[in-house]
């Protein structure tokens, strides 16, 4: 019997030995601490997950930086094995080495607050500062590591560290917010997603934005429930318990109603980004607006958002982002025209497709003039909400009169529209001039969104520079290199920015090439997303990036396209002719 209970130990022993994880030889694993445990699940059953290193690596796109495996984290961190330390006391942090010093924490959520919350207002930041080191929140600290240590200017920790910490927080968010849906997992997540989009388009992108509409549907954030009455419609089958929503608190409530719209924000900006149609349905939302900070805590009557609607705005403190969430609705309108499958073959399907463009540049346009005065003009000081309504408009424009002036198929019955490019032009001018007006502290505090917008406008100025529509001596544009100077700015926080800013470059020091610029083809194709020119012209620019990925992937400035056998006509080489029976007055 001795020997049966002997062998079985060593057995065991061994069994355990290869599912163990060694951390720099002190022979202890990483777990999460019981609080972190998801959606209050008992003990035996956490189990089931693997450790995080046994997440397989997205690496199916090069440039975005890989979930380094967690061994890999941890001997990358260590620097001294002596408990005094100053990195051995970083990783015992909250008993868990994986998140930096109290002090590091609490700067980080000093940075959010500074350089996010004003396009990303998700927290209250009473109670989320009194509430940073609660158990129950310590996914929002990971949140905070990878959202916020890019804007770190101080020397410790030093710049292979702080990856360090990026790295596992990403993967600890991941882990933990797939077996959890509540508002903290969705909170990280969102953080986790604008990291995603900052990081530029791929695959990674739209899967952690995948995971966050999923949340977002799971816990119902784009409608608020209101008292049962008898007149009012009621899901005879739901999740939720019928008080949930009214047991929140006037603060919580408005917690998750900014959250949902900085959600919508990000969805709609990350669909651009992959030529495809937004996750969430407009149509379906019913929320207030969100209230200005000053009444975030206080009990008013709230402004609800209706689709389809017209409103003023009036007697708001938030004008500017009521302003910017009806925009982002026109935006949906937009994106999804521009995605919508067209027949060039036939004449009624393009000419419905025109009707349909007209009929929103009007809206668009009356929409614009019908803004407060206010609103329209330049403000005395920065305002982050007035630079993004007025980027967010001169972007829809862009890319609509791109596509109706630059179309990437030939067709009878859809040409180039002049019209089209003289007002893509007067659109680039406008995002110009917005730059010119921001200095270098401000740039900081905006998004990559921002830098999006200034590469759309980018692109289509080369586009129109290279197909002779812009400075025919061939000379650079004048506005070119100031809103390369934007995105070269950015890219010290953005990396997109950089990625963007070396493909234009691209272009322009190849002018002089006897066969015309580098991937002047590629680039001029309409059809291309930024992703897209990524896999073709990335390794030229310095970029490479995977190229089995979205293969196919509609485009932010055109129609999607078509299989080659549903349309027999030839590709536009140049855009240079000019062309009759002009569609847009």
């Amino acid at each position: 019997m001795d020997t049966i209970k002997q062998s079985l130990k060593d057995v065991l022993r061994h069994i355990n030995t290869g599912n163990v994880v060694r951390d720099g030889g002190d022979g202890d694993t990483f777990q999460p601490a019981p609080s972190e445990s998801a959606a209050g699940l008992p003990g035996n059953d956490v189990q089931i997950w693997e450790p995080a290193q046994q997440i397989p690596a997205m690496d199916s796109f090069e440039t975005c930086p890989p979930l380094m495996p967690l061994d890999q984290f941890q001997a990358s961190a260590t620097v001294s094995s002596h408990p005094s330390s100053s990195l051995g006391a970083t990783m015992q942090s909250h008993g868990s080495r994986s998140l930096p010093p109290d002090g590091i924490l609490t700067e980080l959520s000093e940075l959010f607050f500074e350089f996010i919350y004003p396009w990303a207002p998700i927290f209250f930041r009473p109670t989320f500062s009194a509430n940073l080191f609660a158990p129950g929140r310590r996914l929002l600290l990971h949140g905070l590591v990878v959202a916020c240590f890019r804007f770190w200017k101080k020397s410790e920790p030093s710049t292979k560290v702080r990856e360090a910490y990026v790295s596992n927080s990403r993967e600890q968010i991941l882990l933990k917010a797939i077996n959890a849906h509540s508002l903290v997992s969705a909170q990280a997540l969102t953080l986790l997603a604008i990291d995603a989009v900052g990081q530029g388009p791929c695959p990674r992108t739209c899967n952690i934005m995948a995971m966050l509409l999923s949340t977002t549907q799971q816990l119902r954030l784009a409608k608020r429930s209101l008292p049962a009455s008898g007149g009012s419609n009621t899901a005879l089958v739901r999740n939720e318990d019928s008080d949930d929503d009214l047991c929140s608190s006037s603060i919580e409530e408005e917690e998750k109603c900014r959250l949902f719209w900085t959600i919508y924000s990000l969805d709609r900006f990350s669909s651009m980004l992959h030529g495809q149609s937004g996750g969430l349905d407009t149509k379906s939302i019913r929320l207030p607006y969100p209230v200005g900070d000053e009444e975030w805590g206080q009990v008013i009557a709230p402004e609800w958002f209706v689709t389809g609607s017209k409103p003023t705005h009036r007697d708001c403190t938030a004008r500017l982002r009521h302003h910017q969430i009806d925009l982002l609705a026109l935006l949906d309108r937009s994106n999804r025209l521009l995605t919508h499958p067209v027949n060039l073959g036939l004449p009624a399907p393009c000419q419905e497709w025109q009707s349909n463009f007209r009929c929103l540049d009007i809206t668009l346009s009356t929409w614009f003039e019908k803004l407060p005065q206010n609103v329209r003009e330049l403000p005395d000081r920065f305002d982050w909400s007035w630079i993004m309504l007025h980027a967010t408009f001169h972007l829809i424009n862009i890319r609509m009169y791109t596509v109706a002036a630059f179309p990437s198929t030939t067709s009878p019955y859809l040409r180039p529209s002049s019209v089209a490019r003289s007002r893509c032009r007067q659109a680039i001018r406008s995002v110009t001039c917005l730059t010119s007006s921001l200095q270098p502290h401000e740039l900081e505090k905006l998004g990559p969104v921002f830098a999006f917008v200034v590469w759309v406008a980018a692109r289509t100025l080369v586009i129109l520079w290279t197909t002779g529509y812009e400075n025919a001596n061939g000379t650079t544009p004048d506005d070119l290199e100031p809103l390369l100077g934007i995105l070269r700015h950015q890219a010290l926080i953005w990396p997109c920015a950089q990625r963007h800013a070396e493909i234009i470059q691209l272009i322009v020091d190849t002018r002089d090439n006897p066969g015309g610029p580098t991937g002047i083809d590629i680039f001029n194709d309409t059809r291309r997303t930024s992703y897209g020119l990524q896999k073709h012209l990335g390794t030229l620019a310095g970029h490479p990036i995977a190229v089995e990925a979205f293969s196919n992937s509609f485009d932010f400035l055109d129609i999607p396209m078509l299989d080659e056998g549903e349309l027999a006509f030839n590709r536009i080489e140049t855009f240079g002719s000019e062309t009759d029976g002009e569609w847009l007055y």
